[in-house]
């Protein structure tokens, strides 16, 4: 049972440190489907494009 606690905190995290990643290097991607089947999860992000880049990048 500790084993599976373990298991379960340890895969949240990495699901939520790729979601972190994903917003803070706005990376262009236009639909995130997230779907964690053993938590029962589902996390969907719609993403902004940028259509007009800014000078600086």
């Amino acid at each position: 049972m500790v084993l599976d606690m373990l298991e379960l905190t340890i895969k949240s995290f990495v699901a939520i440190y790729i979601v972190k990643l994903i917003l803070k290097h706005n990376l262009f991607i236009s639909k995130l489907v997230i779907k964690i089947k053993f938590l029962g999860i589902h996390i969907e992000l719609n993403g902004k494009e940028k259509k007009h880049p800014s000078d600086q990048e």
